[in-house]
C-alpha cells in the first residue's frame, strides 16, 4: 500500500517564522485545494487508536480533495467539500474502489477575535455528507471476521451510496494574508441504521488554502474602504494612517515622527542629560547617573568601603567582599585551622590506636600550631575527628576511629595542649575525603582533622 506523510513535518518548518494573520471579514471567500487519506482501521478500533499509523491510511494523490469556503459572520464560516479516489477497505476486505465524499460543513475558528484569524488558525468542524463506496459485496446476519482480524457482531447489507454525519478538526497556517497551509482530519460515522460501525472512517487532508475578496491597496491589512491612508501602511488604531516611531501618536499628530515620545511632549522625547535609562522628568538627579529604583540617584556608600548602601549588608562598618561585612572573627580561625589541617597525617599500627614512632614529628609540629592558635584565641575549643576506610565492619570502624582521635589527644596533651582543650570524636567510614577503591585513596581516607568546637 502507498505510503504517505500528511505534510505534517513540512507544516512544522513553514509555520515558525509566519507572522500575518487574515481577516475573514474582509476576505470572506477561501478555497482548499489538496490529497486526502482515508483510514478505516483505526474506527474500528477505537475512535483514536492506531490514529497516527500511516501505515492503514489508504493515499489519494493531490488535487483529489476540494474545499469552498465562506465566512458567515463572526467565527463561523461554512464549507462545501468534495473528495474523490479510488481506495481499498482492509478492514471490510474490499478492494479498490471509486470513493466520493461530498457534502457540507460548519467551522469555528478558536482563536482570534470574530473578525479576524491569526497565522495560527485552528477550527472545529461538523458536516453532513453524501458518501459512495461499493459494499455490495459484504453481507451478514450475525458475525463477519473483518480484514484486520477481528470479529464483530451485527448486521451488514452492503450497498453503494450512504449518508453520513462529520465531526473533525483542522489548522491553517497562514503564511500571508492570503496563503496558507491547511491540515484536517474528520471522523465520518453513519448516524444509525444497520451499518452500525462497519463503516466508519477517518478521512485526513492537507492542502493549500486561499483567501479573496477584499481590496487593500497598501497591503497593512486594513481593507480601503476603511482606510483613510489607503497608499501608506498603517495601524488599525488609527484607521490605516501610519505611526513611524510606533510611539502611539500618529505621524499627522506627531512634532517628532520619527522619534519615539510621549503624547505630553508631542511625540518628542524628553532628554536623559546623565545617560542612567531615565528621563530628565522623571529623574531626581538629572545630571549624576543612578538607578531606577533610587529615583535616578546614585545609592549613597555610608562607610566608605566600596560597598552602596543598597547591596551593604553592613552599612556602617567598612568592610570586604562578599558582602561589605568586616570579617569575623569565626571565619579567621576556622581558615587557621583548616591550614592546621592541611598536612596533618598519623600512622597507626594495623587494626590499633597505637601511633607510629614515624608520626611523633608531625604530632610535635601541629602541637605547636595549635598552641600559637590558642595564644591569639585562649578560649578556643577544638576537636580531633578520626576517620577510617571502608575495610571491615562499620561498627569496628566506629570504635577504631574513637580510640584513634583519643590517642591523638592525649600525644598533642603530652606536648603540652592545655586538658580540656581538645576533644575525641570517631566517624568511623563516614564522610570519606578520598576514593575507597584504591589502596591510596583509603590511606587518604585513614587521618585525623581538627575542627571548632566553640570559640567563646
Amino acid at each position: 500500500m502507498k505510503k504517505f506523510n500528511l505534510a505534517l513535518g513540512l507544516a512544522a518548518t513553514l509555520f515558525v517564522g509566519a507572522n500575518s494573520y487574515a481577516q475573514d471579514a474582509s476576505n470572506p471567500w477561501g478555497i482548499t485545494i489538496g490529497a486526502h487519506a482515508v483510514d478505516f482501521t483505526s474506527a474500528g478500533r477505537g475512535v483514536f487508536d492506531g490514529f497516527f499509523d500511516t501505515d492503514d491510511y489508504e493515499i489519494v494523490p493531490p488535487l483529489s480533495k476540494i474545499s469552498v469556503i465562506r465566512h458567515l459572520g463572526g467565527k463561523f464560516s461554512a464549507d462545501l467539500t468534495a473528495s474523490i479516489g479510488e481506495v481499498s477497505n482492509k478492514r471490510m476486505k474490499v478492494d479498490d474502489k471509486l470513493f466520493i465524499n461530498a457534502g457540507l460543513g460548519l467551522r469555528y475558528r478558536l482563536l482570534g477575535k470574530a473578525d479576524k484569524s491569526y497565522w495560527f488558525d485552528p477550527y472545529l468542524r461538523i458536516g453532513a455528507t453524501y458518501h459512495h463506496y461499493d459494499y455490495s459485496g459484504v453481507n451478514f446476519t450475525n458475525s463477519y471476521k473483518m480484514g484486520t482480524g477481528e470479529t464483530v457482531s451485527g448486521k451488514f447489507e452492503g450497498k453503494k451510496d450512504y449518508f453520513m454525519t462529520q465531526g473533525g478538526a483542522g489548522i491553517n497556517f497562514w503564511f500571508t494574508d492570503n496563503f496558507g497551509l491547511n491540515i484536517a482530519s474528520d471522523y465520518n460515522f453513519t448516524p444509525g441504521g444497520d451499518t452500525s460501525d462497519f463503516i466508519n472512517f477517518f478521512q485526513h487532508t492537507a492542502g493549500v488554502t486561499f483567501k479573496f475578496g477584499r481590496q487593500d491597496r497598501d497591503k497593512d491589512g486594513i481593507e480601503d474602504s476603511k482606510d483613510q491612508c489607503p497608499d501608506t501602511p498603517g495601524l488599525a488604531q488609527f484607521n490605516g494612517c501610519p505611526d513611524s516611531d510606533g510611539d502611539g501618536i500618529q505621524d499627522s499628530l506627531d512634532n517628532c515622527p520619527n522619534e519615539a515620545g510621549p503624547k505630553e511632549n508631542n511625540g518628542c522625547p524628553w532628554k536623559d542629560s546623565d545617560g542612567d535609562g531615565l528621563n530628565d522628568n522623571v529623574d531626581n538627579c538629572p545630571t549624576q547617573a543612578g538607578p531606577r529604583e533610587n529615583n535616578g540617584c546614585p545609592w549613597p556608600d555610608t562607610d566608605r568601603d566600596g560597598f552602596t548602601d543598597n547591596v551593604d549588608k553592613c552599612p556602617n562598618e567598612p568592610g570586604v567582599a562578599p558582602d561589605g561585612c568586616p570579617v569575623r572573627e569565626e571565619v579567621i580561625v576556622a581558615e587557621k585551622v583548616e591550614r592546621i589541617n592541611v598536612d596533618f597525617t598519623v600512622e597507626f599500627a594495623t587494626n590499633k590506636a597505637d601511633i607510629r614512632p614515624v608520626s611523633n614529628a608531625k604530632i610535635d609540629q601541629k602541637a605547636q600550631e595549635i598552641k600559637e592558635l590558642l595564644a591569639a584565641y585562649p578560649n578556643l575549643k577544638l576537636n580531633i575527628d578520626g576517620y577510617t576506610d571502608n575495610t571491615g565492619r562499620a561498627e569496628y570502624n566506629q570504635k577504631l576511629s574513637e580510640r584513634r582521635a583519643a590517642s591523638v589527644v592525649k600525644a598533642l596533651e603530652q606536648r603540652g595542649i592545655p586538658a580540656g582543650v581538645l576533644s575525641a570524636r570517631g566517624f568511623g567510614q563516614e564522610n570519606p575525603k578520598c576514593t575507597n577503591d584504591t589502596p591510596e585513596g583509603r590511606q587518604c581516607n585513614r587521618r585525623v582533622a581538627v575542627s571548632v568546637k566553640s570559640l567563646r
